[in-house]
C-alpha cells in the first residue's frame, strides 16, 4: 500500500510542479503549432516557418522591451519545438490541411 501512495504521491506532485512552472511553455508549443500550420496553408513552408518564427522571437522582444512579461529562452525554444513538430504533422500528410492545432495540457 505504501508503494503506491508514494508513486502517486511523486506522479501527483510531478505533474503539478510542471503545470506551475511549465504552463507558459505549453502555451509557446500550442499557438506555434497552430500558427506553423495556418502560415503554411498561406504562406509555404518556408513562408510559415518565417512567420511563426518572427511570432515567437517578436513576443520575446515585447517581453523584455515592455518589462511586463518575462523573456526566456525556454519560451524561444518551446516556440520552435511547436514548429517542429507541426512541421513534421504536415509533412506526413498526403494533404495540405488549412488548421491543426495540439492541446498540450
Amino acid at each position: 500500500m505504501s508503494k503506491y501512495f508514494l508513486l502517486f504521491f511523486v506522479l501527483f506532485f510531478s505533474i503539478v510542479g510542471l503545470a506551475v512552472t511549465g504552463y507558459d511553455k505549453f502555451l509557446h508549443y500550442s499557438v506555434s503549432y497552430t500558427a506553423f500550420g495556418l502560415s503554411s496553408y498561406l504562406l509555404g513552408d518556408t513562408g510559415g516557418f518565417a512567420f511563426t518564427a518572427l511570432l515567437g522571437v517578436g513576443k520575446e522582444v515585447w517581453d523584455l522591451i515592455s518589462g511586463r512579461g518575462s523573456a526566456e529562452v525556454g519560451d524561444l525554444i518551446a516556440d520552435f519545438a511547436g514548429i517542429a513538430s507541426a512541421y513534421s504533422f504536415v509533412r506526413s500528410l498526403p494533404f495540405r490541411p488549412i488548421i491543426i492545432f495540439r492541446w498540450v495540457f
